[in-house]
């Protein structure tokens, strides 16, 4: 019988962050895409990926499979939340994907992989700029943004310029970003885009 084959040392980390005032504070985690949550959806397209999978949440109290990580101090967005769970994940390489990108793919997320190990952060950037809530990076980045945090400039890309950034263009791998892929739920607007793309069989979930 031929062994599995084992998952690289990758942590996953789902970024679930709380209501979303501008979709009448509606919980994003729970919003349906046919059979699945946004948040069931994630953690799917994270499993190949990864040997641990990490929630980033201050609501969530337990979820099969994976690990809960409030932040370590609150208010502080996106970068805190980043900081909160690379400490907690027991690998050096952590991948995050907003939970809100219904139409992120596993491919998408395994190609920042590629890039060598001397980068401490690989970010993709779409013809709509860097998407840093799907993204890879390492403990090597803990010390830049725990001096932003003290600075309190909570901006995620605010230590960028401290650390080895690799930046992975879309436009060269259209076979694995289209056009939609980063899109994020944060209005009704744009979650009534979403349903339209996905009722229409344009992109697949």
């Amino acid at each position: 019988m031929r062994r599995p084959v084992a998952k690289p040392p990758l942590s996953g980390v789902v970024l679930a962050g709380g209501r979303a005032g501008r979709l009448s504070g509606r919980d994003k985690t729970k919003l349906q895409f046919g059979e699945e949550t946004l948040l069931e959806r994630t953690l799917k397209v994270l499993e190949p990926l990864c040997d641990e999978k990490l929630i980033s949440s201050n609501t969530l109290n337990n979820y099969p499979g994976c690990r809960i990580v409030p932040d370590r101090i609150q208010n502080q967005g996106p970068l805190g939340a980043l900081h909160s769970c690379l400490l907690a994940a027991r690998n050096p390489d952590l991948i995050i994907v907003a939970t809100d990108m219904p139409f992120i793919t596993t491919a998408a997320l395994g190609q920042l992989r590629q890039a060598p190990p001397e980068f401490d952060v690989v970010i993709p950037r779409s013809p709509d700029g860097m998407q840093p809530l799907a993204a890879l990076y390492r403990k090597s980045c803990l010390n830049a943004i725990d001096r932003q945090l003290k600075q309190n400039n909570f901006k995620i890309r605010s230590f960028f310029r401290e650390v080895q950034v690799k930046v992975v263009e879309c436009l060269n791998f259209p076979e694995i970003y289209h056009k939609h892929i980063f899109l994020n739920i944060n209005s009704p607007a744009d979650l009534e885009k979403a349903h339209d793309l996905y009722q229409a069989n344009k992109l697949k979930v």
